[in-house]
């Protein structure tokens, strides 16, 4: 299964960047980006799998090409942000990992405005 060979990168990067880390933190760091790079490529199939169900689904369901289209969006920009938050605070960073967690939410709530907004109107015309 696709989670052992996850798990199995991750263990090994881990082991390594501790081992490194107290004579050569930036080799340190630079495990662990190329664990997560190649984490991320290996996931990459599924995650597509995931985008080509959903767009399926929007082409069933009268929730509209747009939205899902947003929808996406959004989990893009969460997962990309989490992404970039995890490499910062493993770099010890926390301070960056915390802009980029913000820039995060302030992307969602720029994309999502359309579909709040869509909401709103909803919930006024049935209230009317």
């Amino acid at each position: 299964m696709l989670i052992f060979t996850i798990s199995a990168v991750g263990i090994i990067a881990a082991v390594l960047a501790v081992i490194l880390k107290r004579d050569n933190p930036s080799a340190a760091l630079m495990v662990s980006i190329a664990a997560s790079v190649m984490i991320f490529v290996v996931i990459m199939p599924e995650l597509t799998v995931v985008i080509s169900l959903l767009r399926l689904l929007s082409a069933n369901i009268e929730l509209g090409a747009g939205h899902v289209a947003t929808v996406l969006k959004i989990i893009g920009i969460a997962y990309a942000a989490e992404f970039g938050a995890q490499i910062c605070a493993d770099a010890g960073e926390g301070a960056i990992a915390s802009k980029i967690e913000l820039g995060g939410k302030v992307l969602i709530m720029a994309v999502s405005a359309p579909i709040i907004i869509s909401l709103v109107e909803t919930v006024f015309t049935l209230v009317a």
